[in-house]
This record gives C-alpha cells, sequence and structure tokens, in this order.
C-alpha cells in the first residue's frame, strides 16, 4: 500500500508540473510581460486593477469600508457589494502580494487562476475515476475550455473558476463518506466563493442541491398516452391553433407584419415573437392532454434522506457563517432601496448560448478562430457570453461506451449537465441568431432576489464544462484496446490542448503618466476625467471609457462618475443636475451645453482632459477658472479655482 502511495505522488506532479506549463504557454506572452500589461484589450479589464487597489487602501485605512466607497461615483458613493469585487482575492494581492504592484499582483492571479482551475478540476476528476489520465485530460478539457478563452480578456474574477471543482470535491467526499467535516469543508469553499466571484456562489448552491438530490434519490419516469377522447380531441384543435399562429409568425417574419383591426379593435404586430410563444404554449398543453408522465422516486440506497439533509444543512450553515458580512450587507442594500439587481423587459433580457453555438467552433483558437468568429457574427451571437464549443475529441469521447459500475456518478454529472446547459440556454429559445418565442425557465430568474443578479444566463455553462469533463474522464477511464494504453491516452489530451489553444493572446499595455504621477501629490480632492460617463455592464451615458479606473489607481484620489459592474439607479439623474458636471455628462454624450454653472456647488476639484477629448470639451474646460497642474504627452491636469 506505501508502496503505491509513493508511485502516486510522482504520477501526480507531473500532472501539476504539465498543468504549471500550460498555464504560462496557454496564455503567453503575458509572462513576459506581467509588470507592464494585462489581458485584454482596454475595457473590463481595468475595472479589477482598481479593486485590487482599493483593497489595499481599505487594509491601510481603518476607517474605511472596503465594500463602500465613495471614491468612485463621489459624492454620494456606492456600494460595490453587489459587484465583481473580487475580494477574497484582492486580499492575497494587498497582503501576500502587497510589496508587488497591482498590475504584477492581478497578473499573478491570473496565472494561478488557470493552475488551479486545471489542478482542482485533476482532483476532483480523480475522486471520482482514480484514473490520472483521464483525470488530466478532464482538467485540460475544464480548464483550458473555451469559456475560459473567452473570459480571459476581461472577467478575470470568472477566471477564478477553481473553487467549483474544489466545492464539488469537498461536497461530494462528504455524501460518499458521510463526513460533516468534508461538509464544511464545502462550506468554506463556497464562502471563499462568495468573495470571489457571485456568479460561481450561485452555482454552487444549484450545484450543491443537485448532488443533494441525486444522492439520496433515484427515480424512473414512464410516459403513455392518455385514452380519453375528449382530450385528444381538444389536443388536435389546440394542434390546429399552433399550425395557424405558426403561419402567422411565418407571414410577419416574410412581411414586417403591420397593424390588423379583428373587430373594433386594432391589434398591431411587427414581431413573430408572440404567435410563437402562444404556438409553445398550445404545443405544451395538447403534448400535456396527449401523453400521460408518471415519475416514481425512492431512496437511493447510497445514503438516507436524513443524512443527506444533515450534509446540505452542514454546508449550507457554514456557507452562510463565512459569507454573513457580504449577505447582510446585500440585505441592508435591499431595506434601504440601494440593491441594483438588472431590470429587463419582455425581450430584453440578455441572450443565453444559442443552439447553433456548439457548432460554431472555437472563435478565440490561435489558428482559426477567426473563421469561427465570423461565424458568430453573421448568427449574432455574443462569442462571449454565448460560446458553448466543445471541441471535435471531446465530442467522440463522451460517444465512447462506458462501464455499468459508478451509475450513481453518472446519474449526479448528467443531471448537473442538464440542469447548467438548460440554464445556459437564457430565458428564451435562440436558434442561429432567431428568437423562437420559446420562454424557458430562466426566465423566472429576474423575480429572484439576489439570483437575479446572474444576469448573464451563457455563463452557466462554465458547470457543464465541469460536468461533461468528470462524464470523458468516466469513458476514457472504461476505454478498451488502443485507446486503453497511456501513449494514446496522452495523445488524446494533447490534441485537446491543440484544440483550446489561444496563445499568443492580446494585452493591454499599461503606463503610468506624468501628469497623473503629478496629481497623486497634489492636495485630496475629487477628480472629474474628461470625457466624464457613468455606466455599468448594460446601461450608462457618456464615456464608457474603463481606463479612468486604471487612473485612479494611479493619481489616487476619488473620482466623480465612474463605471461599475452595478451602478447606483440614480445616479446619472444626479450628475445631470449638478453643475459643471451634468454639462461634462452632456458633452460627452454629443449634447451641446450653455456654459459653466455655479462652481461653489460641483463636486470637481481637478479636472483631467485625456486624450480623447473633443474641441467642444477642451473649450468648456478652458473656461472654466483653473490653474494647470501638470501636463504630458497624454493628459493636462487643472485644479479649478471656486
Amino acid at each position: 500500500m506505501n508502496g503505491q502511495k509513493s508511485a502516486a505522488a510522482p504520477r501526480h506532479l507531473g500532472a501539476l508540473a504539465l498543468f504549471a506549463f500550460l498555464a504560462v504557454g496557454w496564455t503567453w506572452p503575458l509572462a513576459l510581460h506581467i509588470r507592464d500589461a494585462i489581458p485584454g484589450s482596454p475595457g473590463d479589464n481595468y475595472s479589477f486593477l482598481w479593486y485590487l487597489w482599493w483593497m489595499r487602501r481599505a487594509l491601510a485605512s481603518p476607517d474605511v469600508d472596503f465594500f463602500r466607497t465613495t471614491w468612485l461615483f463621489y459624492p454620494f458613493g456606492a456600494s460595490i457589494t453587489n459587484n465583481p469585487h473580487t475580494a477574497l482575492p484582492a486580499f492575497v494581492a494587498a497582503t501576500v502580494m502587497g510589496r508587488a504592484s497591482i498590475v504584477t499582483a492581478q497578473n499573478t492571479l491570473i496565472l494561478f487562476y488557470v493552475f488551479a482551475n486545471m489542478a482542482t478540476m485533476y482532483a476532483l476528476a480523480f475522486d471520482v475515476t482514480e484514473h490520472s489520465a483521464a483525470s488530466t485530460l478532464a482538467a485540460v478539457f475544464y480548464g483550458l475550455s473555451p469559456y475560459m478563452a473567452a473570459h480571459l480578456p476581461g472577467h478575470f474574477e470568472l477566471m477564478a473558476a477553481w473553487t467549483l471543482p474544489l466545492f464539488a470535491l469537498c461536497y461530494r467526499r462528504a455524501y460518499v463518506t458521510v463526513s460533516r467535516t468534508a461538509a464544511m469543508l464545502a462550506g468554506l469553499v463556497a464562502a471563499a466563493t462568495a468573495y470571489t466571484s457571485y456568479y460561481y456562489f450561485v452555482y454552487e448552491g444549484l450545484l450543491a442541491l443537485l448532488m443533494l438530490i441525486a444522492w439520496s434519490t433515484s427515480g424512473s419516469v414512464a410516459v403513455s398516452r392518455r385514452n380519453h377522447p375528449r382530450s385528444r380531441q381538444v389536443a388536435r384543435t389546440l394542434l390546429a391553433c399552433s399550425a395557424v399562429l405558426a403561419a402567422i409568425a411565418l407571414g410577419i417574419s416574410l412581411t414586417g407584419g403591420g397593424q390588423f383591426m379583428v373587430g373594433q379593435i386594432a391589434i398591431r404586430a411587427t414581431q413573430p415573437q408572440g404567435p410563437l410563444t402562444w404556438m409553445w404554449l398550445l404545443l405544451i398543453a395538447a403534448a400535456f392532454l396527449t401523453w400521460r408522465v408518471d415519475a416514481a422516486i425512492r431512496p437511493s440506497g447510497l445514503m438516507t434522506w436524513t443524512q443527506a439533509l444533515t450534509i446540505g444543512g452542514v454546508t449550507l450553515a457554514t456557507a452562510v457563517a463565512g459569507a454573513a458580512p457580504l449577505i447582510l450587507e446585500g440585505l441592508r442594500l435591499m431595506r434601504s432601496g440601494g440593491y441594483v439587481a438588472p431590470t429587463f423587459f419582455w425581450r430584453g433580457a440578455p441572450h443565453g448560448v444559442d443552439l447553433a453555438a456548439p457548432l460554431a467552433g472555437h472563435p478565440y483558437h490561435s489558428l482559426w478562430g477567426s473563421l469561427s468568429a465570423r461565424v458568430y457574427e453573421m448568427l449574432q451571437m455574443n462569442p462571449v457570453e454565448a460560446i458553448a464549443w466543445l471541441g471535435i475529441v471531446p465530442a467522440l469521447l463522451l460517444a465512447l461506451p462506458i462501464d455499468s459500475d459508478r451509475a450513481s456518478e453518472r446519474r449526479v454529472w448528467r443531471a448537473t449537465a442538464a440542469a447548467f446547459a438548460l440554464w445556459a440556454l437564457g430565458p428564451y429559445l435562440m436558434v442561429a441568431g432567431f428568437d423562437t418565442g420559446l420562454k424557458l425557465p430562466v426566465f423566472l430568474a429576474r423575480w429572484i432576489p439576489f439570483v437575479s443578479n446572474v444576469r448573464m444566463p451563457g455563463r452557466a455553462m462554465l458547470v457543464v464544462y465541469l460536468a461533461l469533463g468528470i462524464l470523458i474522464a468516466l469513458r476514457l477511464r472504461s476505454a478498451r484496446g488502443r485507446l486503453s494504453s497511456p501513449i494514446w491516452q496522452s495523445v488524446t489530451a494533447l490534441a485537446v490542448v491543440a484544440e483550446f489553444w489561444i496563445a499568443p493572446i492580446t494585452l493591454t499595455p499599461l503606463d503610468r503618466p506624468p501628469a497623473l504621477i503629478a496629481l497623486a501629490a497634489q492636495e485630496p480632492g475629487a477628480v472629474c476625467e474628461v470625457p466624464f460617463g457613468v455606466g455599468d455592464g448594460l446601461r450608462g451615458s457618456g464615456s464608457q471609457d474603463r481606463r479612468v479606473l486604471y487612473d485612479a489607481t494611479i493619481h489616487q484620489h476619488p473620482v466623480v462618475g465612474g463605471i461599475l459592474g452595478r451602478m447606483p439607479n440614480d445616479a446619472e439623474a444626479r450628475y445631470a443636475e449638478m453643475p459643471v458636471v451634468g454639462d461634462l455628462l452632456r458633452l460627452s454624450s454629443g449634447k451641446a451645453v450653455t456654459g459653466p454653472g455655479d462652481m461653489t456647488r460641483s463636486p470637481c476639484d481637478f479636472v483631467i482632459l485625456c486624450p480623447s477629448a473633443t474641441a467642444a470639451m477642451r473649450q468648456y474646460v478652458d473656461r472654466l477658472p483653473h490653474a494647470l497642474v501638470a501636463r504630458d504627452d497624454e493628459y493636462v491636469v487643472y485644479r479649478l479655482i471656486r
């Protein structure tokens, strides 16, 4: 037994070494620019540098609350509780990596994420399969997946996906061994996730529920035709009506629709989705009248329901205790009306994964990504939020036969893949860029507190990759013949790496403009960058250049306006009424202004003219009483004189 353990250690070390090599190679040339660039094109990537800087400032000032700031959206400030604040990684960057610059710290975290995503997935897959080659393949499939490639250029908090397989590992061990200790560890991982990625914290909640049900229950489903003539007659009528609605939808699509009179009532129909939605409802009703579904649920035999509920309860209690500061702040915001949740209209919710996306290829692949990107553009699919390419080799592996043992494992991960795939499809079914009108269960999530803030349904694909990775590992473990040899299994893993390769990646170079460094030496005061703007991921006004957040880490002054993942609901209206700031907001939105108002009521103490400032903006600033602070090739900094 000791010999087996000693032989296993080098095997795992070899896998970890491979993951470290892939973390550097897959993100190349990030390692060469760890001090002077960040992944992606200029955009959301800037915001995570501000969160790291804000954590350092909060730790250095005992009177500063990290989750509440007036250093953005000055003077009224904003809560960052329901923003991608990455508090836990930011805390590590402020303490363990406190001597490094925020750029170096952020890039180090990203490299760690890529490594840890594979390492924790390897641990989970090995716990399920006890097969190192299969676990390595699962780790590569998950850690280098197109989902990761899509979010590497800017959504750094979503790259911290290592907590999901680690949570699943601890939670699975809790059920396999009926261990409260493992359940507590799972709860601690969930709490850590809450301080890292809000999306993944919610996903772990659903994953925990699915695993609880799958481990404690089993069941069967039988479908039979109903024998009631009246029901069949009504079903035939509904089918005929649905065919009429389909014809109406087709006519609207071909002609553009228009206004129709039904008696004295005028009906305007310019979109086919309304008739299509009613068509689907009638088809579902017809199916219900035609077929009967009988489901039988019984204990699984793996554990009692009491044991399962105990493990789930311990996990939940530990997670809630660990995430209590965030939860309490969220509840406080809800009571005060400051909790910001997205507002969606009937057809205005973000799209999920298009059914054509699994066939559209990898839009970030280093060789053929441009071809796939054109497919996404042609079908009007978002390559970041609707990516679902599985790869050719993984798809073939999923078709392999599997041993009859470990049925409970297959049930858990099949249910997980199916549930999260349904979530990823979003509120309505899209096929090749066309809204079919079929409303899906995620449509109801907008009315569930906290869950409504998980506004991009396509991100649930991450858990689909996790579950499919386990199913692939189980199949590779069961492989027979040539595919069972270590050489062929290594070739298979390398083929998946090749299918998912994205290096060299795009980087945003970073500098430290002398004018902003000079501003850092000035007395305290709030800064207005021109162009000026406010916004978040779905709404905004004026400039939406997130560079303002990185600039703030250099000049180290409060910023009037700014961009957060969830900005205060009334921010735009409040700024529009402020002297100077309202004018700058209107100018930055392409509107004309009459002239400066009462500067004594303006929150701006300093104005930064950015390279993108228009002539009208520069003329407006020139009319304000000011004194030059600093100038360089990019920026001009003025102190306003009141």
